[in-house]
């Protein structure tokens, strides 16, 4: 994250509606932390850290306080001194359990999974209400790869605040790794009504419709993948193949095609582009289109073999289209 990224971030994330001056001089905390925006709005980034410290200090439970902080250690690449802070800052209030989350988050910023989880778990304890601390537990045990720690956690972060789309995400790729599909399909369904955004859930939930047959679902995932990112190659390689099962040549020819332009050096893209092609040119009735095709087929089964010199297939299609265009019949 550069520096404008990070002060757009931080305006856009934390402020809340807005504070008149005079309530403003009432409360430090707040004054510290207005002093911190506008520093780093003028690229004040220390000084900016120094006030955000400052508010902090004077409110201890204001997680707007803390994220402004933890933000500025992370954009100045200070993620052990923001460790060290929040750990002096626990010397002094062992019991604070927004102190133990931002540390926990530090933690995990820092790819300290096990510490993070042991400061979100004591967050958890001690701010019993709060689903916050459990929503990240259940992320840190998912990504710790502890799936029955994190489906308990995950189970609690519902109970506490059910239309969180990152929890029903984080249940649905739970149940995915336990192979229960009919559990994690309808938790990636409400994840995405939340939340369209969240690709991996979509794509997930592709792979789910696929495997219990439903094949129309899954392709409308990916196309929709594709819409929101062209360079999904995932989601294409998904598409292609599903058009040449349908039969759809001329659909898988174009998908191959665009995903030969991204994955440039896959003997198996361009072995299945040239067999598309040369299904599609058996569908034609036009002779110049036909040997157009056969042209493209070519060239796409010559590149597998650049990249896979023993595959077979291609070069049993290769020989066979070669001898047909040196045939008499063919001149």
């Amino acid at each position: 994250m550069n520096y404008r990224q990070f002060c757009f971030a931080l305006s856009f994330t934390i402020l809340l509606p807005w504070v008149s001056m005079a309530a403003a001089s009432e409360n430090p905390a707040q004054s510290y932390f207005e002093e911190g925006m506008d520093l780093n709005k003028l690229h004040h980034y220390d000084e900016a850290l120094e006030k955000f410290t400052e508010a902090v200090h004077a409110d201890l439970d204001s997680n707007r306080y803390h994220q402004a902080l933890f933000l500025t250690y992370i954009a100045l690449r200070r993620g052990l001194q923001g460790i060290q802070f929040y750990q002096d800052l626990l010397k002094e209030h062992p019991n604070n359990a927004v102190i133990h989350y931002w540390l926990g988050r530090l933690y995990l910023q820092s790819q300290s999974l096990e510490k993070s989880a042991l400061e979100f778990q004591t967050a958890a304890r001690l701010a019993p209400k709060d689903e916050h601390a459990v929503i990240s537990l259940g992320h840190v045990y998912l990504r710790i790869g502890k799936d029955d720690e994190a489906l308990k956690a995950y189970r609690e972060a519902n109970r506490l605040a059910p239309h969180v789309a990152a929890v029903h995400a984080g249940l649905g790729t739970i149940y995915y790794h336990k192979k229960d599909y009919s559990k994690a399909g309808p938790e990636y369904e409400q994840a995405l009504k939340i939340d369209p955004s969240l690709t991996e859930a979509r794509y997930n939930l592709s792979l789910i419709y696929e495997k219990s047959g439903d094949l129309p679902k899954a392709m409308k995932e990916w196309q929709t993948l594709l819409d929101q990112d062209p360079n999904e190659s995932q989601a294409r390689e998904r598409l292609a193949r599903a058009y040449f099962r349908l039969g759809k040549f001329k659909d898988a020819v174009s998908e191959y095609s665009t995903l030969s332009q991204v994955r440039q050096e896959s003997p198996e893209v361009f072995f299945a582009l040239g067999e598309s092609e040369i299904m599609l040119a058996a569908a034609l009735t036009d002779s110049e289109d036909q040997t157009q095709l056969r042209d493209l087929a070519i060239q796409a089964f010559q590149r597998t073999l650049e990249l896979d010199p023993g595959n077979a297939p291609a070069r049993k299609y290769l020989d066979r289209l070669q001898a047909k265009d040196q045939s008499p019949h063919e001149k």
